[in-house]
């Protein structure tokens, strides 16, 4: 009786907590509704919109962690970055609409049709959702496949080094490239599938090194160095942040699946230090270096010429985790009566880039023609080609239209469900199940072409092959033998 009673006190405890927590999240967004009406700061119908989109996003049930964290990622991604953007006015390398445009109140529109497909996906595959994962069972090896594909990813590093002249070469044509900010100087031109290959190496290397039957404590230190020595050599130099970050965190999941469970504390430290290396990598994507940290708002204002109210944190919050003042423009466009659409075709050129140029020299170009295109009277560089990202909801607007927009929020759903029962069966697929996990979210940030490079990076020269090197330890074949087999009758 005393247990079911302290139960229940507990229950209580828990439910006025939440009932607290929730009573100050709308109290703090009516004053915030209130300040802006007030202040007129905002305009009333798209903070309408706002709310009813930030309410739709929060009724989308996490029935797993997963989907938890993809809540979030939404919440911010199209409830408040773009908000915070129109109230900033800070206008990234291209013309912000003003918020009475009819096109920033259609993106607000079809943003809030989309995260109902979304919800409406998730919630028809809710069984699907939320299985029981296998538990966890140490001793996995790998066998001398992975020593070869550890080989041949090291190969595929050294060749680039040498074809391009070494590492302060490599340096200075990235530092060229950044100068003129496009993408007609990529030093890595041709190169797409080998660099993709010299990219897993630190992860190779790490499997190589850590599913071994011996490891002592120097070993272990060498795996995890090595995997931000590789991870630079391979990907930091060139500017690429999420080479860096995405080796650490899959790196973090073999080891935690695989070799020995990481404490839940440890996962946060974890996070929080993949995190802080994201950011500090944020400079050397701008070519400003760490020799003057202090004044860093001031020289990326003078060497971008970018006025911004938070300077590359207005970049870093607008640019790399939104494309609201993109999209806006892109709906701008194609609802115009002249406007041609594309019907698919720069999937099809995505697609296509994978195949060298020297094999196919008139292979069809990516979505960089539609998007320069539409980009082309608001941009404010004088490129022939835009580096902007229209995330893949902006590429579906432009070849299909309205429709293919808010539709195409139902395909990051439907990938969270693939996803969650990827690994449920056989924990040979759980490495692949960690490279899938951020493609939910790399759906609204990225385009098609720099999808299908990730697809062929990570999944096709890492997850899939990592399920047919892992080895299950003798015990557990034993095991699975005794299982199977009938039972002897007397």
């Amino acid at each position: 009786m005393n247990f079911l009673r302290s139960n229940l006190a507990v229950r209580r405890t828990g439910d006025h907590r939440h009932m607290m927590w929730t009573t100050f999240a709308v109290g703090a967004l009516a004053a915030i509704v209130a300040t802006l009406l007030i202040t007129q700061r905002m305009h009333g119908v798209l903070l309408l919109l706002n709310v009813a989109l930030m309410l739709a996003i929060a009724a989308i049930r996490p029935r797993t962690p997963t989907v938890r964290w993809f809540r979030i990622f939404l919440f911010f991604i199209l409830g408040v970055f773009p908000l915070w953007q129109l109230l900033a006015v800070d206008e990234i390398y291209l013309r912000l609409l003003p918020q009475d445009d009819p096109a920033v109140a259609l993106w607000y529109f079809l943003s809030l049709a989309g995260v109902l497909v979304v919800k409406l996906t998730l919630d028809l595959n809710a069984s699907r959702l939320g299985n029981a994962r296998l538990p966890f069972e140490p001793g996995m090896r790998v066998s001398s496949l992975a020593y070869l594909f550890a080989l041949l990813s090291l190969g595929a590093l050294a060749f680039i080094y040498v074809k391009l002249g070494g590492y302060a070469r490599i340096v200075e044509l990235y530092d060229t490239r950044v100068e003129q900010t496009g993408t007609d100087n990529d030093p890595f031109r041709g190169l797409g599938v080998i660099q993709a290959l010299a990219n897993t190496s630190p992860l190779w290397i790490f499997v190589c090194l850590m599913m071994r039957r011996r490891r002592s404590v120097v070993l272990t230190a060498v795996a995890f160095v090595q995997l931000g020595v590789l991870g630079w050599l391979s990907s930091g130099i060139a500017g690429s942040r999420q080479g860096v970050v995405f080796v650490l965190v899959f790196a973090l999941f073999i080891h935690h699946s695989f070799i020995a469970r990481i404490r839940p504390r440890t996962i946060r430290i974890a996070g929080i230090g993949v995190a802080l290396t994201g950011l500090l990598l944020m400079p050397l994507k701008f070519g400003l270096g760490y020799d003057d940290i202090a004044n860093l708002s001031q020289r990326f204002a003078e060497q971008r010429d970018l006025e911004l109210s938070m300077g590359p944190v207005s970049v870093f919050l607008f640019r790399d985790l939104s494309r609201f003042d993109v999209q806006a423009l892109a709906i701008d466009t194609v609802t115009q009566p002249t406007y041609a659409y594309p019907m698919g075709r720069s999937f099809v050129g995505a697609i296509a880039s994978i195949v060298p140029s020297a094999l196919w020299s008139d292979r069809p170009d990516t979505f960089a023609l539609e998007k320069s295109e539409i980009m082309r009277d608001f941009e404010r560089t004088a490129l022939d080609k835009t580096t902007l990202l229209f995330g893949m909801p902006g590429e579906f607007l432009v070849n299909f239209g309205i429709a293919g927009f808010v539709l195409s929020f139902a395909i990051p759903a439907i990938l969270l469900v693939v996803q969650n029962n990827t690994g449920i069966r056989s924990r040979r697929w759980l490495p692949l199940q960690a490279v899938m996990w951020p493609l939910p979210f790399l759906f609204f940030l990225f385009d098609s072409n720099v999808m299908v490079y990730y697809t062929v990076r990570w999944i096709l020269l890492f997850g899939l092959p990592m399920a047919f090197v892992l080895r299950q330890p003798r015990r557990s074949r034993q095991t699975a033998i005794d299982t199977l087999a009938p039972p002897i009758r007397g």
